[in-house]
């Protein structure tokens, strides 16, 4: 059967879309971070080069006798040095060199010795915000004279914005170009490492929820050791167990509706029969007698599990009507039924404290507790019923505690334990029996009618020395009546 069609958002929406975009970005950021330092030194070294030919043309214009130099060869010294105007700076003098015609006004002086890298970031920036600059005047030490000699130049400030201006752009072009490949590397291996991955397993899932019986929708197992390979193989062991349980839930339900239609006839017909049955065990003949008893209690549990049954294969239990009672008074009644059944084989014991109150339904709590009561009699008659002579009488007992903020109810036997399988299965209806022909129904149902009242059932322990099966009631519904 082929998979059902899902509508996934479109490539341009995906997750593959969103990491190019926001690679393109992050790379672009990573980008500014570096133009800003790089358009500084750009202008410190487009200013360090004018200082070095302006030095040049000084040394020119110094070793020309007198230091007269016409009018042409100084403006071709000037023109080829980047610079409208040099003077040198020594010690005790300032000597004037050359000079072309000067500007209106100096925008601003700058000196490049010593300068720090924010200090460059800030004149940089500075440089290129003013359009409307026409000079700038620009010092700084010759780096090849023996004696200390400072280069006093005045520069053009557009050549040098435009200079920047050109820079920043080539720099755009490159960040551009840059993001652009990475982005696209990136956005493939994501694409091939995560995004298709995933889109097929979301494809298996939406699948799977809308068709969880077809085993076409099983997410396809690849050989991959990271985490989405991991996740896959666990994606697929889930939708297996899925829907083996949805296929025992199926069956379960069957068997529920089922019970549910006979259940009226077939009750009739086992209370018919055991009628009559315990006519036959007030019989005369011994044999008679001896007979009719077994069969009695057959029919009993018959009827017994028909009620489980149908009590389990409802939806839901009523909502509790809770009421005031006292708790071991609840308890001598479970004993009593408990007694007439088990033919004094099981011993019972009462330990929940006279004034202890209770405020639940009364009902469903009798309902739960006959229920572990009753397993726990079946778990004691199965352990001694191969036995002649038992190694000790079976006993239960029932306690009680209260608490603060709880009441918790023991129902505790002296039996050889739970198997490891029904510990396994404990909550679990048809596998989680602790004997032999059980159904498990009754923890089931005892669970239930605990949770109905916003309390927990739980296995408190299990072993050789016996079981204890506890219930914890919230403080709401749990008073005590010396309170």
């Amino acid at each position: 059967m082929a998979r059902i069609a899902i509508d996934l958002p479109p490539l341009a929406r995906g997750l593959s879309a969103r990491l190019l975009v926001l690679t393109i970005i992050f790379v672009l950021i990573g980008e500014v971070f570096i133009y800003v330092p790089s358009i500084a030194r750009f202008r410190q070294e487009y200013l360090s080069q004018r200082i070095a030919a302006a030095r040049l043309a000084a040394l020119t214009v110094e070793a020309i006798p007198d230091q007269m130099v016409d009018q042409a060869l100084g403006y071709e010294l000037l023109r080829h040095a980047g610079v409208r105007a040099i003077s040198l700076k020594r010690e005790g003098s300032r000597t004037f060199i050359l000079a072309d015609e000067m500007p209106q006004a100096i925008a601003a002086t700058y000196d490049l010795d010593g300068a720090m890298i924010f200090g460059l970031i800030r004149d940089g920036f500075e440089t290129l915000w003013h359009s409307d600059w026409e000079a700038i005047r620009v010092v700084s030490r010759s780096p090849k004279d023996r004696d200390p000699v400072w280069v006093d130049v005045v520069v053009d400030a557009q050549p040098l914005r435009r200079a920047m201006l050109e820079y920043s752009e080539r720099i755009l072009v490159l960040s551009l170009v840059l993001a652009g490949i990475t982005a696209t590397m990136i956005y493939l291996s994501i694409h091939f490492l995560l995004v298709r991955p995933m889109r097929r397993m979301t494809q298996s899932l939406v699948s799977f929820q809308r068709d969880p019986e077809n085993p076409a929708t099983d997410i396809r197992v690849t050989t991959r050791g990271d985490e989405i390979g991991v996740a896959q193989r666990e994606l697929n062991r889930l939708q297996g167990e899925v829907r083996q349980s949805l296929r025992r839930q199926a069956r379960l339900a069957g068997v529920g509706a089922a019970v549910s239609k006979i259940n009226h006839d077939l009750r009739n017909m086992l209370s018919t029969a055991a009628v009559l049955t315990d006519r036959l065990a007030f019989t005369r003949d011994p044999e008679v007698q001896r007979l009719a008893q077994p069969l009695l209690h057959a029919l009993d549990r018959a009827i017994n599990l028909c009620a489980q049954t149908l009590a389990f294969a409802r939806a839901d239990e009523a909502h509790p009507a809770p009421q005031r009672f006292a708790l071991r008074a609840l308890v001598d009644e479970v004993a009593a039924d408990l007694l007439t059944q088990s033919d004094g084989q099981v011993g019972w014991r009462n330990a929940v404290p006279e004034p202890l109150e209770i405020e639940a339904d009364r009902d469903q709590l009798f309902r739960a507790l006959f229920n572990l009561v009753r397993n726990a009699a079946e778990a004691l008659h199965g352990a001694n019923g191969g036995s002649s002579a038992p190694a000790r009488a079976g006993l239960i007992t029932v306690e009680a505690l209260a608490e603060v903020d709880r009441v918790t109810i023991d129902v505790i036997d002296n039996g050889p334990g739970l198997s490891e399988k029904a510990r396994a299965h404990l909550f679990e209806a048809f596998t989680g029996a602790g004997r032999s022909g059980g159904t498990g129904l009754g923890l089931i149902i005892a669970r239930d009618l605990v949770r109905n009242h916003g309390g927990q059932l739980s296995l408190a322990r299990t072993g050789a020395e016996g079981t204890i099966f506890r219930i914890v009631l919230p403080v709401r519904r749990a008073r005590s009546a010396a309170a």
